[in-house]
């Protein structure tokens, strides 16, 4: 009881180190900010108790109870709150598995995009849909591309698997150059399908998602954005969704809703003139 009391502190005190460093009015520019985030790996990977557990959808056949995509996870089981997010699997994601798996016929192939990758869950269920595909993993936290990193080779069970990269990526102009490496992992071709699970966790990031989907987007007229969330969003961050879909051309498809019994919503962005 006390060694786990002491390592509650530790992770607390490092929270509150760590937001102390983010939040220094004195340090000037997001480069020195990116120094930062590699040099204590932001967040503080070695202090997070994870667990490895297999996540399974669908099945072979009719004939073939075997399932037909089997994940292996690592990841932080219990919620490891606000600061540690991207080491939690939020219900959003299992969610979007979901729909993936019996709507695969349905989604684009080719060069897959997940946004705030966290575990990598999505976008390693598509790599076992479709092995032809290219999956690029995308975050913020070093510590997050690093657990990725170890979750696509927990998947040796499976040899058939998309081609997997991971790419730091920050929203909106900022995150212009790492734009420009997912396009050189991509061979120069369009994205074709963007993954993004509980991606918006306040009103003022949703400017610079979307400033991030349209770059990705941007040579791809049939290229679509699929978004899963696990909690509501209050009106001012709809209102800001919408104004998004109309600088950017997009048209906002409702494609699942159960928010109201503690579900999730999915939620299809495709360019206007592909909808139309």
């Amino acid at each position: 009881m006390q060694a786990a009391l002491e390592r509650e502190m530790e992770i607390i005190q490092h929270k509150l180190d760590i937001s102390s460093l983010l939040y220094d009015d004195n340090r000037e520019g997001s480069d020195a900010d990116e120094d930062l985030l590699a040099d204590v790996g932001f967040m503080y990977d070695d202090c997070l108790e994870k667990v490895t557990c297999e996540f399974t959808y669908g099945v072979t056949s009719d004939t073939d109870p075997t399932p037909r995509v089997s994940v292996f996870l690592s990841y932080v089981q219990d919620d490891p709150g606000f600061v540690q997010s991207g080491h939690y699997v939020w219900p959003a994601a299992p969610a979007l598995c979901e729909y993936m798996v019996a709507h695969f016929k349905e989604l684009p192939r080719g060069n897959i995009v997940e946004l705030g990758a966290g575990c990598g869950l999505a976008g390693l269920v598509f790599a076992q849909l479709d092995p032809s595909s290219t999956i690029i993993f995308t975050d913020h936290d070093p510590g997050v591309l690093k657990t990725i990193e170890h979750n696509v080779t927990k998947q040796s069970h499976r040899p058939k698997q998309a081609r997997c990269h991971t790419q730091s990526l920050r929203w909106g102009p900022q995150g212009a150059n790492e734009v420009d490496s997912i396009d050189a992992l991509q061979g120069g071709t369009k994205t074709d399908l963007i993954v993004g699970t509980d991606v918006i966790y306040a009103r003022e990031i949703v400017a610079l998602l979307f400033w991030t989907v349209d770059r990705l987007l941007t040579s791809s007229s049939e290229g679509q954005f699929l978004m899963c969330s696990s909690f509501s969003y209050d009106e001012d961050t709809e209102k800001e969704i919408d104004a998004a879909c109309s600088k950017y051309g997009l048209v906002r498809t409702i494609v699942t809703d159960t928010l109201g019994t503690k579900g999730t919503r999915i939620q299809l962005f495709v360019r206007r003139d592909h909808e139309e």
